[in-house]
């Protein structure tokens, strides 16, 4: 997979807007995201994602396209049960 180009500009809309830090961007609210100029529906769903990925300490990986093999394997180990 190869990076998340619109995650990526994304996140630089959050930065100029002035969300520069995780906890800000965490606590946005809909509101705050409705406001952002030019935000669409694709828009706020990778919002929501950035969101969920930073409360993980993922952002890393959903950025970079990649994902650990943990999580890929998820629910395949050893008889497939979690």
């Amino acid at each position: 997979m190869g990076k998340n180009q619109k995650a990526i500009k994304v996140l630089q809309r959050l930065f100029d807007a002035g969300y520069g830090t995780e906890k800000e961007i965490v606590n946005m609210t809909m509101d705050e995201m409705f406001a952002l100029p030019g935000v669409n529906v694709a828009d706020l769903c990778i919002i929501s994602e950035l969101q969920k990925r930073i409360k993980t300490n993922k952002v890393i990986s959903y950025l970079s396209g990649k994902t650990e093999a943990r999580e890929e394997t998820k629910g395949a180990d050893y008889g497939g049960t979690t």
